[in-house]
């Protein structure tokens, strides 16, 4: 079905459901491993699963509700009257728990990850444009998240900051770079800094990344927004090490990167401009972003490794953790989740996950670095747990690049 036959459907239902009997839902499951299933069983494949996942739910769920597939990538699911919102969410827990068994096509079994979105009108969109579209924004959310399943949540509309207005902030490099500092404990100096991306636009003032990073994930622009991050970042990091000679860059990476062919060439011409070596550079990938689509992250990320480019897994332990992905990783660190850490000194269980956390990272030959440290209990707990590094407000919040490199040149003085 295409998206403008959807609108009409969906309009349909809106005018024939009487008022007062239920709510309609609007589910979007969006698959996440096609390009992975389409390298080991052809392209066509795609097709021939969208329809085959659509089957699979179809016959689970009620005789009045309805499956389209708008793509090899997405599916839409139609639940006319459902008693509310909660009941929209039973049905889209229901639809992953249907996804969690392989899906069988041809001779053919493929496990399917997915992510799914729901929205319910009347009450979150009285028109079939904005019921789809906050069904897309809670897809997004699960994407992103740890839920796999979210229901729309009033507030949580897309950011309300334009396209048009980060395109222009990126063309006209009006974004910035603050820099948290990274902690040796052994030695108790930095050796690192870890790059975080800043807008402050002149008229909406600050704008959160946790808005403007999804925006450019969702609508193309994050190739230019990593572009412009990994050359500032470098940029700094060249001057930051005339202060402190060792010292190391982490920058984040989007998973929307994996699929570029050049992307590994990018990053040692940026390298190449700015005169680093490759061991300065360390990129972060979170385990969910890994696992929207495996096959492609791990073979970027061997390639990248295979230059003597650092890779940290960012988030440990908010994710997939899973020892069956970890060992084939070509991951230098790992660095643990803010929500452990925070617990610490306080919560017996977060200790002990801290710590095997720790050992398993040692035996894997990776360095580990604890993320969100606020006091000095925690910090000097991580250290006699044997924790490599650890940033956080403690040690110095994230500040703006000029500002945090003179005070490197004081420090290093």
């Amino acid at each position: 079905m295409t998206r403008a036959g959807l609108l009409q459907r969906v309009s349909s239902l809106l005018a024939t459901q009487p008022s007062g009997d239920g709510v309609l839902g609007v589910m979007l499951v969006r698959l996440q491993r096609l390009p992975e299933i389409r390298i080991a069983h052809g392209y066509a494949a795609g097709e021939a699963l969208a329809a085959a996942t659509a089957q699979s739910i179809g016959q689970t769920l009620r005789p009045g509700d309805e499956v389209h597939v708008l793509d090899d990538a997405e599916l839409a699911v139609l639940l006319p009257h459902l008693r509310d919102g909660n009941h929209a969410l039973l049905a889209g827990l229901r639809v992953l728990r249907i996804l969690d068994a392989p899906v069988v096509f041809g001779e053919r079994a493929v496990p399917v990850s997915a992510a799914v979105g729901l929205a319910v009108g009347p009450d979150q969109g009285e028109d079939p444009e904005t019921l789809l579209r906050r069904a897309g924004i809670a897809a997004g959310q699960a994407r992103r998240g740890s839920e796999r399943c979210v229901l729309y949540r009033a507030g949580s509309d897309a950011t309300g900051v334009p396209y048009e207005l980060l395109r222009a902030a990126l063309a006209g490099n009006r974004l910035e770079v603050h820099l948290q500092p990274i902690l040796d404990l052994a030695r108790r100096r930095w050796v690192g800094i870890e790059s975080l991306a800043r807008w402050r636009d002149p008229e909406g003032g600050l704008v959160p990344p946790l808005e403007f990073i999804p925006l450019a994930e969702d609508t193309g622009l994050v190739a230019d927004l990593t572009r412009w991050s990994l050359n500032t970042s470098l940029r700094h990091a060249a001057r930051a090490r005339r202060a402190v000679a060792d010292l190391g860059v982490s920058v984040n990476l989007s998973p929307r990167v994996f699929g570029q062919r050049d992307f590994v060439a990018q990053v040692l011409s940026s390298l190449d401009v700015w005169d680093l070596p490759a061991s300065a550079l360390t990129l972060e990938v979170t385990e969910t972003a890994l696992m929207e689509d495996p096959a492609t992250g791990f073979a970027l990320l061997e390639r990248l490794r295979a230059e003597d480019i650092g890779i940290s897994i960012d988030d440990f332990g908010s994710g997939y953790s899973s020892l069956a992905y970890l060992k084939h990783l070509p991951a230098t660190e790992l660095k643990i989740d803010r929500a452990f850490v925070t617990d610490l000194c306080r919560d017996r269980r977060s200790e002990q996950l801290v710590h095997s956390i720790i050992d398993l990272g040692h035996d894997l030959g990776m360095e580990i670095v604890a993320e969100g440290v606020e006091d000095a209990d925690t910090l000097e707990r991580l250290a006699r747990l044997g924790c490599d590094r650890a940033q956080g407000m403690h040690i110095e919040r994230p500040q703006p690049a000029g500002t945090l490199i003179d005070l490197l040149a004081r420090e290093a003085a």
